[in-house]
């Protein structure tokens, strides 16, 4: 008796050595997200897989999911909890047969813009006895999300671009495209001779121009200012940016994009959009505004030298900033070729509702 006892003691330790040593031996950890550009509140998924490579039952797993912090969990029955970061801990435990793999889809939603990384999970198996755990980090690098900011409900901005739209309009019938001629007219003396159509001269004995088409489009460029300490007012100016755009879009007028707001890395180079019309323009822009930080990389006196050099003729010039300044104004002032449209944050603190953090 004292044998049989003695060799299921040793028994005991060697399983229990051999399940610490192994523990995690052949488990994998990964997980994606189903969307990485979404809108505030928009549902999406994180995808969880957990696979167990080895023969071995693993009776008992632990996952401590590290999620950002203001994103929420929907529809989960497992226990959340705060780190010392302030991001979500979502842990659920489970176990995993020989040579399978678990597929989890976790609904999650964003109500704030900014870019959100998911760094990955702890991962932990128990031993034979159930005494120790043994825990393993696996890190994952490349899932984030970009919320896009809101877009501003506010009438004033709709009213007044009612207005900036109309004069376009009127321009645009008032400036002939010197590419497509339609027919000809008699010279009346104001026209330059090199409109002078010498052919249709020759026909009828008299001297006769070129009448031209009035196919000259519309072209705007949107100026986005971030200069200022006040975080509350240039997420204001993000919301009223994305409107603007989509105002453009709607339209169908043709603008092209600057601003001095900083971006993380992956999009380091999106101070400048050049000029286009679509969806890929306008979400390159969107994706833009929603990685963007509240901390200018230039003054604005900086972006509006680099306006100079990119006008055109008829262009209009849309400046977005977050309060009235009469040196900004100034600075705006000498391009003297563009007509000028200012649009600005604080106009619009009652209609939009943002945390003044951004998620960098």
């Amino acid at each position: 008796m004292l044998v049989f006892l003695i060799i299921i003691i040793l028994l005991a330790i060697i399983l229990q050595y051999m399940s610490m040593k192994n523990a995690l031996r052949g488990i994998n950890y990964n997980y994606t997200c189903t969307k990485h550009l979404v809108e505030p509140d928009e549902v999406f998924d994180v995808v969880t897989t957990l696979t167990n490579q080895s023969s071995r039952f693993i009776p008992f797993v632990r996952l401590s999911e590290t999620i950002p912090f203001r994103v929420k969990v929907l529809h989960s029955q497992a226990k959340l909890s705060v780190d010392i970061g302030n991001n979500l801990l979502h842990i659920s435990t489970t176990y995993l047969l020989p040579k399978s793999k678990l597929d989890r889809r976790l609904p999650v939603s964003i109500s704030k813009r900014g870019c959100y990384r998911f760094r990955g999970a702890d991962v932990s198996c128990g031993d034979f006895l159930g005494l120790e755990e043994t825990t393993e980090r696996f890190y994952i690098y490349n899932n984030e999300v970009v919320v896009y900011p809101k877009e501003a409900q506010t009438d004033n901005l709709h009213n007044m671009f009612g207005g900036f739209f109309g004069d376009m309009s009127v321009r645009r019938f008032m400036m002939e495209d010197p590419v497509l001629t339609v027919s000809a007219r008699e010279y009346t003396g104001c026209e330059p001779l090199k409109q002078i159509s010498w052919n249709h001269s020759a026909r009828v004995g008299k001297l006769m121009v070129k009448q031209f088409d009035y196919t000259v489009e519309p072209v705007v460029s949107v100026m986005l200012d971030v200069n200022t300490d006040n975080t509350m007012l240039v997420e204001n100016c993000f919301c009223l940016t994305r409107t603007v755009c989509q105002l453009l879009e709607t339209k169908r007028i043709a603008y092209d994009f600057i601003t001095n707001a900083s971006t993380c890395n992956a999009i380091s180079r999106w101070s400048y959009v050049g000029e286009g019309l679509g969806s890929v323009h306008f979400l390159s822009i969107l994706e833009g505004l929603g990685r963007a930080s509240c901390i200018a990389t230039e003054p604005f006196f900086a972006t509006v030298d680099k306006m100079k050099k990119k006008q055109y003729k008829n262009r209009s010039l849309i400046i977005i900033m977050p309060a009235r300044d009469d040196g900004k104004h100034q600075a705006a002032n000498h391009l003297q070729e563009l007509t000028l449209k200012f649009v600005y944050g604080e106009d619009c603190l009652d209609d939009i509702h943002n945390d003044p953090e951004t998620h960098m």
